[in-house]
């Protein structure tokens, strides 16, 4: 009831293999070559390292959607914490993993932080675009908006510029497939890049590593940003977050003021407002070749802002706004800021003024300052 079948040596068998047939599957017997047993062994190992995979993967957005049923939890809930994080209130700064295998929830801590893109450690590595006019210095993502901050050769020389949005985490079936960007034009948010096979990865040194691909879905220059296509794959390291994130439990001035905050009063002493403050957008500088001087007037067709917004992040980061009135931003300036006492009631900006912190909480915030000999005082409320 057995048979015997000849093969070529393309299955590098020298012999004849014999097939049993009697019951059952059929099974073969024969005599292969150690090269064939590797190809055959290794083949057999990847099927089941993609079984797995796929087992893994479907056993996660299963759990998710049961969890979605019996807690309703949503994207904005909790996940599992980091030991690392236990005394501290702000978003997790050690996630890692792909993105693409992850909920919203995770995935946004993946992305939390300032990724430098543009230091001496971290390179485009796509070599089809032509960086030359405009290249990335950083992105950074808060829990709820990102920024993106470019530095631009032009005929003046180098200058920087930076978007300022919210951003998107797109899933199917439970998991992220992309992260959208944003930009607010006139109230209305205009979709702008989308980023793809993110990965952040810890080192064995320390730090992460990150790379991910982005696409522009709009010419930068609808945005005031005159850029070549930045699009392409990227690698970044994650700068390291404030020394005081690890200890900023909820009654930390620390977690109270990392937020988005909008001003709603300023006096100093040279008799300014907020009122006036704000008017300075509509300024123009005149310059009279005659006398050598220069003279202000306020431009009759300008709209000046309707507020001032600043976002503080736990990575020294800032992001100053002045926005319309439908919130759009009309202009975005970004900068660094840092503790200067251990009680955390002294700030300093850019290593130029210090603001000293006289009320604070999670929806108020009033601080003084002197910057080159004139003095201060500024109140803002959280943004929600």
């Amino acid at each position: 009831m057995s048979e015997h079948i000849k093969y070529t040596d393309d299955w590098q068998m020298n012999d004849t293999a014999r097939m049993y047939r009697d019951f059952g599957p059929c099974i073969m017997e024969a005599t292969i070559s150690d090269e064939l047993y590797h190809i055959l062994w290794s083949n057999a190992l990847k099927l089941r390292e993609q079984k797995i995979t796929k087992l893994e993967l479907q056993l996660k957005k299963d759990a998710h959607k049961l969890q979605t049923r019996m807690f309703g939890k949503d994207e904005n809930e909790e996940v599992v914490a980091d030991d690392r994080m236990a005394d501290s209130a702000i978003t997790n700064i050690y996630a890692s993993g792909k993105v693409s295998e992850q909920t919203a929830a995770e995935a946004k801590q993946t992305i939390f932080g300032k990724w430098d893109v543009g230091g001496s450690s971290s390179k485009n590595i796509s070599s089809s675009k032509s960086l030359s006019e405009c290249t990335f210095n950083f992105i950074e993502f808060t829990d709820k908006s990102y920024i993106m901050n470019l530095s631009i050769t032009g005929p003046d020389g180098p200058e920087s510029g930076s978007i300022f949005g919210n951003y998107e985490l797109i899933e199917t079936d439970g998991l992220v497939t992309e992260v959208r960007l944003y930009f607010s034009i006139s109230g209305d948010d205009i979709h702008i890049a989308t980023l793809t096979n993110i990965e952040v990865v810890e080192k064995a040194s320390g730090g992460f590593d990150a790379t991910f691909d982005i696409n522009f879905e709009i010419d930068l220059g609808d945005v005031e940003i005159v850029c070549v296509d930045l699009g392409g794959s990227y690698s970044a390291d994650k700068e390291p977050a404030m020394e005081e994130t690890l200890s900023a439990g909820v009654d930390s001035n620390h977690y109270k003021v990392v937020r988005n905050w909008q001003m709603t009063f300023y006096s100093d002493s040279e008799g300014y407002d907020l009122a006036s403050s704000l008017l300075e957008f509509c300024e123009v500088e005149t310059y009279n070749s005659e006398t050598g001087e220069y003279s202000y007037s306020i431009d009759p067709d300008c709209i000046p802002p309707s507020a001032f917004q600043v976002n503080l992040s736990t990575f020294g980061t800032y992001v100053t706004m002045l926005v319309d009135d439908s919130g759009s931003p009309l202009q975005v300036e970004t900068g660094t800021w840092a503790w200067s006492n251990s009680d955390q009631t002294e700030f300093i900006v850019d290593d130029d003024w210090t603001g000293n912190i006289s009320s604070l909480s999670t929806s108020n915030w009033e601080f003084s300052a002197i910057q080159e000999d004139v003095s201060a005082e500024y109140i803002f409320t959280a943004v929600p």
